[in-house]
């Protein structure tokens, strides 16, 4: 039983509002889009507004039958939703006795954030249908709703204005994506942060972007200079142009806004602008260019590794590095160079002490490969931007660009290169295959990331960098629990166990406790994993071994959520022990613990939003009852009738908080959302969730009357609510 909910934000509901109202005028050729990032936000608000549309009257004479409002998923294979249409109205022809404004039903679409895992010649035909819009203006006689996320509505603006010039209304909802999460409770990736390359003015040599990994769309525009086997072009002022239009932009927003004053970081973008224009004018060597656009580059650099890494500070890095790599190439490319003439000189001078640059920066520039590295890291960023982002930025697009970067970088480097920036290159390659294989590709790139982490690991001493080794050998663990999920399970898991056990053996839980504990909760859920395909008890053990060590450092008072989370692993991997392998007086024993277990997990989530927590505490309290009634129709509990009645009456007890939480849920009275993405396999899911609960609470009143008679079935009974009793009843 998995049915995790949420509140939905009072804006959220508020937009909503507004969508159903638009699409209850009933008004012809309306089209709308709703743009929504958080898969299950959407899954819930499309739910609500077909049960709240499709069976609704639209006037005197209609067919009550027949449907107002239709959900169609959109086909992957031809996402035509045009043809989609037709065939639904071909299938279901309206009846004869409804009016001309109600003859066909309004359509809502799902399903497109689906299309950025299929080729760009499914995504362009997509976009293609859409721009046939007027040829099909017919089948929009009433509403016709398209649910999209913020990059696919940037993208349908830019690449199909046909449909976009039809739109009647767009409406933005506010949300996330929902992060993938692990079948046993919470499965972390930490230590997941990409590693920028060292900076010149700070002497860091290794600054991180520390960015949190809990885990969707028009393409990004091309870099500024091609980085591979073809020779770059030359820059030209276009390139220039465009960064200095981005800049300026930004600049004037932040002048413009009474929380951010003019200050030197400001004023410090423009009057870099102004040195490069003039090194430009005057037609400086390409050296001095990169030094420019470098400096440019670190003026938004310092902002990211400050926290500020916004679509906007990206971009600009972005582009400044990409001028930076394409005037280095143009001068290694020159067959001779010549020495920069006086005047040219005299603004290098200038740029070094009117820029406050040190003698080293405004001399040298970063190795190559480090600007690589650093350029595939800002658009590895780009791609987890939640805000929609700038240029219509494409997950997709941003990791495939960030991916080839970084194996530029590698190709690029040689014997004479500092390991540390192959480890670098190497581990941030992996994170950004890892990444991509979310939304693509999963094996293929899952199998890249295990490669990349293995040659970073080649060059990393486990006695001399224990931190960055553990944190290696965790995310290449994690990749092999994400393969063994699509196959091999048994010879991926095994990997992952060894892996965070290399982990485990350089992370000290003095000094990292809670890095320490992360790895251990991994490793308990991987050997658990692990035994649900090849039956051990010795796994088990293993399991509950490492989750009690876990709870150690992660405590509540620490980090409650995670503590939860690991307190419900822990009840699991009991709760499997006591039913697989033990004899009947252990079996009691286990059973005792994870009722424990629960328990625990169950009072720290009470205390929390349920945002924060990473299992469903309605599984967990079916599987506390569970426990429960099983150790109260245990034989040996036969002769005391005092424990008996006791567990009876606490299964009895979480099941019916199990049933009334399901039945809250389907009444969706607080607009609350579930994570199936199917709205009719949501429905079904849910229902069957309650029957599921109901048949529980039925066999527990049995165990009442079987081991206790009629007093019992009537204690029983007299703790179920009213509404329910006559469906218990019929039941009994």
């Amino acid at each position: 039983m998995s049915i995790p909910s949420q509140k939905v934000s009072s804006s959220n509901k508020q937009i909503y509002q507004r969508l159903k109202q638009a699409i209850d005028l009933n008004l012809r050729r309306q089209i709308f889009i709703a743009a929504c990032d958080d898969l299950c936000l959407r899954d819930c608000l499309a739910a609500r507004l077909h049960a709240e549309l499709a069976s609704a009257e639209s006037g005197a004479g209609s067919a009550i039958d027949y449907p107002r409002f239709v959900s169609l998923e959109l086909d992957l294979s031809d996402p035509n939703p045009w043809a989609s249409i037709a065939a639904w109205l071909t299938q279901h022809p309206p009846p004869q006795n409804r009016d001309s404004t109600g003859n066909a039903p309004g359509f809502q679409f799902l399903g497109a954030e689906h299309l950025t895992r299929h080729s760009a010649a499914v995504q362009w035909s997509f976009l293609s249908y859409l721009r046939d819009i007027e040829a099909h203006l017919e089948l929009c006689e009433s509403a016709l709703l398209l649910w999209v996320s913020r990059p696919w509505l940037s993208s349908i603006e830019q690449s199909a204005p046909e449909f976009w010039h039809w739109r009647t209304g767009v409406f933005e909802f506010e949300g996330e994506p929902t992060p993938a999460k692990a079948d046993l409770g919470h499965f972390e990736e930490f230590g997941n942060s990409q590693d920028l390359g060292s900076r010149r003015d700070t002497g860091n040599s290794r600054d991180q972007l520390l960015i949190s990994s809990e885990s969707q769309q028009s393409p990004i525009p091309e870099a500024q200079v091609a980085i591979g086997d073809s020779p770059p072009p030359a820059p030209d002022s276009d390139k220039s142009v465009e960064l200095a239009d981005l800049v300026l932009a930004a600049a004037s927003q932040e002048l413009g806004s009474e929380n951010a004053p003019a200050s030197e970081e400001n004023f410090g973008p423009l009057q870099t602008l102004q040195y490069i224009e003039l090194l430009q004018e005057h037609q400086c060597c390409s050296e001095a260019l990169a030094l420019a656009y470098h400096s440019l580059g670190n003026c938004y650099r310092d902002r990211i590794l400050a926290g500020d890494a916004s679509p906007q500070n990206l971009t600009i890095a972005i582009r400044a590095i990409e001028q930076v790599i394409a005037y280095l190439e143009l001068d290694a490319s020159e067959q001779s160079h010549q020495p920069p003439t006086e005047e040219c000189t005299q603004l290098i001078v200038q740029l070094t002490q009117n820029l406050t640059l040190d003698a080293e920066e405004s001399h040298t520039l970063p190795p190559i490969d480090d600007l690589i590295n650093d350029l595939g890291t800002f658009y590895w960023m780009l791609s987890r931007d939640r805000t929609g982002a700038v240029n219509g930025a494409d997950p997709v697009s941003c990791l495939e660009r960030s991916i080839a970067l970084y194996l530029e970088g590698l190709n690029r480097t040689d014997a004479n290169t500092a390991p540390q920036s192959r480890v670098r290159l190497n581990k941030n390659l992996g994170i950004a295959s890892a990444d991509l294989a979310r939304y693509r590709d999963k094996r293929e790139n899952l199998q890249q990331a295990v490669a990349a982490y293995q040659q970073a690991l080649l060059d990393l001493h486990p006695a001399r960098e224990p931190q960055q080794y553990a944190a290696a050998q965790n995310n290449l663990a994690t990749a092999y629990w994400n393969l063994a999920q699509d196959g091999e399970p048994i010879v991926y898991l095994k990997n992952a166990i060894e892996a965070y056990t290399q982990a485990l053996s350089c992370y000290s839980p003095e000094r990292e406790p809670l890095n320490y504990a992360g790895v251990q909760n991994n490793l308990g859920t991987a050997c658990w994993n692990l035994a649900q395909h090849e039956p051990s008890e010795v796994l088990l053990v293993r399991a509950i071994e490492a989750y009690c060590e876990a709870l150690k450092y992660r405590t509540r008072e620490l980090v409650p959520a995670a503590a939860a989370a690991t307190y419900n692993n822990l009840g699991t991997a009991y709760w499997h022990l006591a039913n697989q392998f033990q004899q009947k007086q252990a079996r009691a024993e286990s059973l005792h613990q994870a009722i424990a277990a629960y328990e625990a997990a169950l009072d720290i989530a009470q205390h929390l939003d349920r945002t924060q927590l990473t299992f469903d505490t309605l599984a967990a309290r079916n599987n506390l009852g569970l426990a429960h009634y099983q150790l109260a129709t245990d034989p040996d509990f036969a002769a005391n009738k005092a424990a008996q009645i006791s567990h009876l009456e606490a299964a009895l007890h979480h099941q019916l908080q199990v049933w009334a939480g399901v039945g809250q849920h389907l009444n969706d009275k607080g607009l609350t959302y579930g994570d199936k993405l199917n709205l009719q396999a949501q429905a079904n899911s849910q229902v069957d969730s309650r029957q599921t609960a109901l048949s529980y609470i039925v066999k527990t009143i049995r165990a009442f009357y079987s081991e206790c008679g009629l007093p019992g079935q009537n204690l029983a009974l007299s703790k179920v609510p009213g509404d329910l009793l006559p469906e218990i009843l019929r039941r009994l």
